[in-house]
């Protein structure tokens, strides 16, 4: 299997995320079978609320946002690939790299021991999935969300420490 590292941008974006966060991440690039770039950690409230009003996010209460402890909980991992041949990767946010993004996550966060909440599966962390198919998972999380008369909100690249545990 390749073996992937953080480059210079990712590690820049992970400056100010709380650190049993960025040791996921960090364990999650060596246990990858495809190259993320941690492209967002922390956000300042202008952004946020750019992202709300553009719908690429649903709340204001971000977790990207410095939290109470003075942390950043949450990334975004996007996939990249060299999509077009020219021998350069490109960021891509497909779900189907997502997905290969997300099961190197959850193993990392199931052999660190920290419990992370992802975009794909809000309602659960991603130890409680099935690791043979997040896909099914997602298919799940959204028929329950339509079964609570809800509409799901997706974010395959978004990994967070729950806001229960991580205040």
């Amino acid at each position: 299997m390749t073996s992937f590292v953080l480059g210079m941008k990712s590690r820049t974006n992970l400056r100010g995320v709380h650190k049993h966060l960025v040791n996921v991440v960090e364990r999650s690039i060596e246990l990858t079978s495809v190259d993320f770039q941690v492209f967002e950690g922390l956000r300042t409230r202008e952004r946020q609320a750019k992202l709300v009003a553009q719908g690429a996010s649903q709340t204001m209460d971000s977790r990207h946002i410095v939290g109470a402890d003075g942390y950043g909980h949450a990334v975004d991992l996007v996939p990249m690939i060299d999509f077009d041949g020219d021998g350069r990767l490109e960021l891509r946010w497909d779900w189907s790299l997502c997905y290969r993004v997300a099961d190197a996550v959850r193993r990392a966060s199931v052999e660190l021991q920290v419990p992370i909440r992802w975009g794909g599966v809000w309602d659960r962390t991603l130890a409680d999935l099935a690791a043979d198919d997040l896909e099914d998972e997602v298919a799940a999380y959204v028929a329950r969300r339509r079964a609570d008369g809800r509409k799901a909100f997706l974010d395959g690249p978004h990994f967070e420490l729950p806001a229960s545990l991580y205040p």
